[in-house]
C-alpha cells in the first residue's frame, strides 16, 4: 500500500533535553546526580509543559535504590502538563531520543511513568513510535507525571558505569481535536465516524494492522485507499498510534463507505430477457457530500426510494444513493469480509443455524458462517453492536458498495472471485474465471479448490484483485465465496417471510414502522421483473439482460456487466442474495444477484453494516 503523507497542520513540538549522570559504586547502594535547567515553563500556544524544579539544579545524592524483578529503581523527576485553553485538547507525550554511555546499552534501562500519582505506565526502550502517553486533557486540567528509571542488575563489574551518562529528550504535541483530526477534502464532510467500538487502523500489504494516527492522513479515497477500522476481541486492551494490533485480538474488520450521489445512466425498466449490451459497462461518476440531491436543483433528482419508481429522475441526473437516506447517515461501515463463525475449525463447524451474535467474527482466513436462515442472520447482526446500529446488509447498501467500487475511487474493473472450496474468507482465484455451470465446473477447467495453485489469500498480489479497490484497503468476498443474503424481500411471497423464520424472532417485522429501515421492500412477479428495482440497488440498472445455453446444455441468465448472474426474487423465493458462490465461475460478481427462499442453505452467508452517528 502506498505510504500516506503526514498531515502537519497545527502540530506544535517542544523538546526538553535532560541529562542524567551516574556515578556507580555498588549494586546495593548507588550515588548519582540528576542535573537539569532551572525552573522553566515552556509554552506551546496556551498549552504549557511545566518542568517542576526548585531554583537550583535538580540534585539527588546518596539516593537509596529500590528493587523489583527488573532491577534497581530510582525516582528521577516530576513535571506537569497544564491545559490553559478554553477547550479539551488532545496530546501526545513522547520519549524522542535516548543516549547511553558504554557499557550501558538500551536494553539495560527501563523507564516508568506515574500519572497523577495513581496510574503507573511502564514502558521499555522499544516503545512504539516513542509514545509514552497520549489522551485528551480537559480544559484547565493539570496532569502530573513522575518519570522513573530502572537499571538492570546484570553488569559483572558495577564500577564500569562510573562517570557514564544517559541522556533523553521529551516532546509534547498538542492538537485541538475538532480542528486537526484528518479530513479528506474530497469527501465534503462524509469522513469516517469512529465510535467507542471502532479502532481506526491502517493495513500493510502483508496484512499487518497498525492503529492509525487520526491526526494524519490515514485514508485517501482520491488514491483508492479506503478507511478501515477494527473491533477488538479484548476491548479493554488499548494501543498507541502506529502500534501493531495482533490478529488474535481482532474480532472484526470494517470499511467506511462515504455518502455520495451518482450519475444515472440506466433507469432499469426491463421486464424480460433481451440481449446483452456490454457497452453499458463504464466508470460510474460519483460525488461525495452531506446533502441529498433534489429535483429543484439542475442536474439532480430526489431519490425515489421505492421499488419500480423513477420519480423525476432521468438519465444524466445525479441521485443520492438510497443506502444513506434510510438511516440519515453520512456513511456506513461494512464488513470487510463475509461474516465468519467464531471458533469454527472446519467448514462444517461454520454451518450453524443460530442467531447468537457472540459467534460473529469478520476476518480473513476464517470459515464463512453458512447454513443460517435470514431470520437468524438478521438477529445476530442486529444484536452485534446495537450502539452502532448494527444490522444485516440491505440490498441498497450492497448497491452503494458496488457503485463506489466501479467509480474512479474504486477499481472500476471486475472483482476476482473467491473460489476457495471450503468457504474461507478473503481468497482470490489464481486464474480469471470463465463461464461456470451447475456442476461447479468452469469452462475450461475446474477453477475452485483449496491449494495455492488455484487460490491465494487476501494479503497477496492475487488476493488484492479480489477487492473493490485492487489493494488491501478494499472489501473482499463480493464475488464468489458464499452466496450472501441481503435484506431484500418480495411482498408477493406465497408464504409470509418465506423460509426465513424472521417472524419467530420479530412477529411484527413486516408491519411495525420501526423495522422498515432495516430491509428493502419489493413486489416482483418473476425472476425477470427487473423493472421492480430500487434505483441504486445495482440490480435493474445493470441491464439489459440476456440468456443463452452454455456448452453443457445448462441455461444461463446473465447481466450485461461482467456476465454476472441476474435472477430476481419471486413468490416462491422471496429473498435476494448477492455476489455468487465459489463454484459459479464468471457468474459470480459484485453486480450479480439471485433469489432464495430465506432458509438455511449450506452455501448462504451474510454481511454486517454499522451506521454510527456523531
Amino acid at each position: 500500500m502506498k505510504k500516506l503523507q503526514k498531515n502537519q497542520t497545527k502540530i506544535v513540538l517542544i523538546i526538553l533535553s535532560i541529562l542524567i549522570l551516574f556515578f556507580g559504586t555498588t549494586y546495593a547502594f548507588i550515588n548519582f546526580t540528576i542535573t537539569g535547567s532551572k525552573k522553566q515553563i515552556v509554552n506551546a500556544g496556551n498549552l504549557d509543559l511545566v518542568l517542576d524544579e526548585d531554583e537550583n539544579n535538580l540534585y539527588i545524592e546518596n539516593a537509596l535504590p529500590m528493587y523489583d524483578e527488573v532491577g534497581m529503581i530510582q525516582e528521577a523527576f516530576t513535571f506537569r502538563i497544564t491545559n490553559k485553553t478554553s477547550m479539551d485538547t488532545a496530546y501526545v507525550l513522547k520519549l524522542e531520543e535516548i543516549t547511553v554511555g558504554q557499557p550501558l546499552a538500551r536494553e539495560d534501562v527501563k523507564y516508568g511513568l506515574t500519572k497523577n500519582k495513581e496510574t503507573t505506565i511502564d514502558f521499555v526502550s522499544n516503545i512504539v513510535d516513542n509514545v509514552i502517553d497520549e489522551g485528551v486533557i480537559l480544559e484547565n486540567e493539570t496532569i502530573e507525571y513522575e518519570l522513573r528509571l530502572w537499571i538492570r542488575d546484570t553488569l559483572e563489574d558495577e564500577t564500569l558505569i562510573q562517570g557514564k551518562s544517559m541522556g533523553f529528550k521529551l516532546s509534547l504535541r498538542m492538537s485541538q481535536t475538532e480542528e486537526t483530526a484528518y479530513r479528506e477534502t474530497l469527501l465534503n464532510g462524509c469522513d469516517p465516524i469512529l465510535s467507542e467500538n471502532l479502532v481506526p487502523v491502517t493495513i500493510q500489504d502483508d496484512g499487518n494492522v497498525q492503529k492509525a494516527n487520526i491526526y494524519e492522513e490515514w485514508y485517501s479515497y482520491e488514491d483508492k485507499l479506503w478507511a478501515n477500522a477494527v473491533v477488538l476481541l479484548d476491548k479493554t486492551k488499548t494501543y498507541r498510534e502506529y502500534e501493531i494490533i495482533p490478529e488474535e485480538n481482532i474480532e472484526s474488520y470494517f470499511v467506511w463507505i462515504p455518502k455520495y450521489s451518482y450519475q444515472l445512466w440506466n433507469l432499469g425498466n426491463y421486464n424480460s430477457l433481451t440481449s446483452i449490451n456490454k457497452n453499458n459497462i463504464h466508470e460510474i461518476p460519483i460525488r461525495f457530500g452531506l446533502e441529498n440531491t433534489k429535483d429543484e436543483i439542475q442536474g439532480e433528482c430526489t431519490t425515489p426510494m421505492t421499488f419500480g419508481a423513477t420519480g423525476n429522475c432521468k438519465i444524466g441526473d445525479y441521485m443520492t444513493s438510497p443506502a444513506f437516506i434510510s438511516f440519515d447517515s453520512t456513511g456506513f461501515w461494512t464488513g470487510k469480509f463475509e461474516t465468519g463463525y467464531k471458533g469454527a475449525t472446519t467448514k462444517v463447524e461454520a454451518e450453524v443455524n443460530s442467531g447468537d451474535s457472540t459467534k460473529i467474527q469478520i476476518k480473513p482466513n476464517v470459515y464463512s458462517w453458512r447454513g443460517i436462515t435470514v431470520g437468524n442472520a438478521f438477529k445476530a447482526s442486529f444484536d452485534y453492536l446495537r450502539d452502532d446500529e448494527s444490522h444485516m446488509m440491505k440490498n441498497t447498501e450492497w448497491g452503494a458498495v458496488a457503485y463506489l467500487h466501479h467509480s474512479k475511487y474504486g477499481s472500476a474493473t471486475e472483482i476476482r472471485f473467491n473460489n476457495y472450496r471450503d468457504s474461507m474468507t478473503g481468497y482470490a482465484s489464481v486464474e480469471a474465471p470463465t463461464l461456470g455451470n451447475n456442476e461447479g465446473i468452469s469452462i475450461p477447467g475446474n477453477l475452485n479448490g483449496t491449494t495455492s495453485d488455484v487460490t491465494l489469500p487476501y494479503n497477496t498480489e492475487i488476493g488484492y484483485l479480489a477487492t473493490t479497490t485492487k489493494n488491501i484497503t478494499g472489501i473482499y468476498d463480493m464475488s464468489g465465496g458464499s452466496f450472501e443474503y441481503v435484506m431484500a424481500y418480495n411482498e408477493l411471497a406465497n408464504i409470509v417471510g418465506g423460509n426465513s423464520d424472521i417472524l419467530a424472532h420479530y412477529p411484527d417485522f413486516f408491519d411495525a414502522p420501526q423495522w422498515k429501515k432495516y430491509y428493502n421492500r419489493y413486489q416482483s412477479e418473476s425472476n425477470q421483473s427487473y423493472y421492480q428495482r430500487i434505483l441504486g440497488d445495482a440490480t435493474g440498472e445493470m441491464g439489459p439482460f440476456g440468456s443463452f445455453t452454455d456448452p453443457t446444455g445448462s441455461p444461463r441468465h446473465i447481466t450485461s456487466w461482467y456476465d454476472d448472474w441476474g435472477l430476481n426474487m419471486h413468490r416462491v423465493n422471496p429473498w435476494l442474495g448477492r455476489g455468487g458462490q465459489y463454484e459459479r465461475g464468471i457468474e459470480s460478481g459484485s453486480f450479480g444477484f439471485a433469489n432464495g427462499d430465506g432458509g438455511n442453505g449450506p452455501k448462504a452467508s451474510f454481511r454486517i453494516v454499522l451506521t454510527p452517528t456523531n
